[in-house]
């Protein structure tokens, strides 16, 4: 780490930005906003934020920071939470929220998406030209995150994940140079192969180019209530549902404390999702009336609407910041029952032991998987297709240093409650984008030798000084 203060990297790199661009350091108005994240614990401590406004403002950016040994760390959404980014001290933050644009091609078949776009921006410019894409659910979330590490979203039944999505990239290496990437023999397609699935490890894209699908915009959902007495045939009838469940279809879950329903107890919160109007949603839900639910909600309308209902919009529980939340995520292909009620009776024990954490959730994302398993395993550095559920703990509570340990513990059981009922307990697989970071490589890259071999040449290749390293690095 160089000795190179700030003012000094304020004074050298400015001159070589753009003039839209700018440096911003600690101590200067705005500062303490740009630098926030969604979580604060294990984040990156930042000398110097640079707001960049073009390509070119990142790659000056990335060439002066190694130039005097200073690490870097890349913003958009302001969600990446992972042990790594800790270990990023005194870094230059590159800003991209600035490189925001979503633009449509000529043919109307794919658009241009700014690095730096959120999720919302995304759904919101494609809506706006009557199209759309797989985004992220969280609408807050940078579009670019998800997208390196996979990509799941409510549109993946029907066209696969996020990932699968993109035709090519504009990347800033680690060295500074820029490259288009694609499958194209001209274009890197080992390199394209990697970035999508571990992508956090081999550059900054700056653009991206994805495939675009005439909107369907109407969603419908029914949402019910269950008491803890209802988890065995609930989750036993989701099992019995899943290998009919269409491609626009998405089984939805939380358990969570919800004190005005049952001030004691964690409740089940369980969605039935389908992109189609809300006369179809009856025949999908229909079932999970005879379940004896504490209450049943029906919605329908827009994406944001359904973000909204799921409590995923920019200013929902899930997305907004401030919060320390730990997550510890594992794919699997069913639901354990025994094992779901373990979790069940851990999470009301802890929540009653330490009321500290009693914020957290148990997020069980039950998408369609069908255009996702289209996709052939190898052709991705994505390493769980065959996986049809995505578990994760959230736990969440107001920052505590006290409280880091417990909430650690707790986590860790609940996915390891999960991974002993599961059809293979000495294999996790955790997906990249939610890992909490202690995660070995095989559990979030994959257990095929060959995965790690290829990751781990293309990323000597690409990055040889090892300067994308504060996301799940491959090691």
């Amino acid at each position: 780490m160089s000795n190179i203060n700030n003012t000094d990297i304020a004074g050298a790199l400015r001159p070589k930005l753009s003039s839209a661009a700018a440096v911003v350091l600690p101590g200067d108005e705005g500062f303490g906003a740009l630098a926030a994240r969604w979580r604060e614990y294990q984040a990156p401590s930042i000398s110097a934020i640079v707001k960049v406004a073009n390509e070119a403002d990142v790659q000056e950016t990335v060439r002066y920071a190694n130039n005097h040994d200073i690490p870097f760390v890349v913003r958009a959404g302001g969600h990446g939470a992972t042990k790594a980014l800790g270990y990023a001290k005194g870094a230059i933050q590159i800003d991209l929220r600035a490189l925001n644009h979503v633009k449509l091609s000529d043919d109307g078949k794919s658009a241009t998406v700014g690095g730096g776009a959120t999720v919302q921006k995304t759904i919101d410019a494609l809506a706006a030209v009557g199209k759309r894409t797989v985004t992220g659910i969280c609408e807050r979330v940078g579009i670019s995150a998800p997208t390196l590490g996979g990509g799941h979203g409510w549109l993946q039944g029907q066209y696969g994940l996020i990932a699968d999505q993109v035709i090519s990239c504009r990347l800033v290496l680690p060295n500074g140079d820029c490259v288009t990437v694609s499958d194209d023999p001209d274009c890197h397609p080992d390199l394209f192969w990697a970035l999508r699935g571990a992508g956090h490890n081999f550059g900054l894209v700056t653009e991206w180019n994805f495939r675009i699908y005439d909107d369907v915009p109407e969603w419908s959902w029914e949402i019910f209530v269950y008491g803890g007495d209802k988890l065995e045939a609930l989750y036993g009838l989701v099992d019995q549902k899943m290998p009919d469940q269409p491609a626009e279809l998405i089984y939805w879950g939380y358990i969570i404390k919800v004190a005005k329903i049952d001030p004691e107890h964690p409740i089940l919160w369980f969605a039935v999702i389908h992109n189609g109007p809300a006369s179809t949603i009856s025949s999908y839900a229909g079932p999970f009336h005879t379940l004896g639910p504490l209450n049943i909600q029906s919605g329908s309308g827009s994406l944001h609407d359904l973000a909204v209902a799921t409590y995923q919009d920019a200013e929902g529980p899930a997305c907004t910041y401030g919060m320390t939340s730990l997550r510890f995520p594992i794919g699997l292909t069913s639901h354990d029952v025994p094992a779901i009620r373990r979790v069940y009776d851990e999470i009301d024990t802890t929540f009653q032991r330490c009321p500290e954490v009693s914020g957290s959730f148990f997020l069980i994302e039950g998408y369609s998987t069908q255009a996702v398993q289209a996709v052939a395993a190898d052709s991705t550095a994505f390493p769980h297709r065959e996986d049809k559920i995505l578990v994760t703990p959230y736990i969440m509570y107001a920052p505590n240093a006290a409280i880091d340990g417990v909430a650690k513990e707790f986590g860790e059981k609940l996915r390891g409650y999960l991974l002993e009922g599961s059809e293979d307990p000495g294999r996790l697989r955790a997906y990249v984008n939610y890992a909490y970071g202690e995660e070995s490589m095989q559990e979030v890259y994959g257990w095929e030798d060959w995965r790690l071999e290829k990751l781990r040449r293309l990323k000597k290749q690409w990055d040889p000084e090892g300067r994308m390293r504060f996301y799940v690095p491959i090691v």
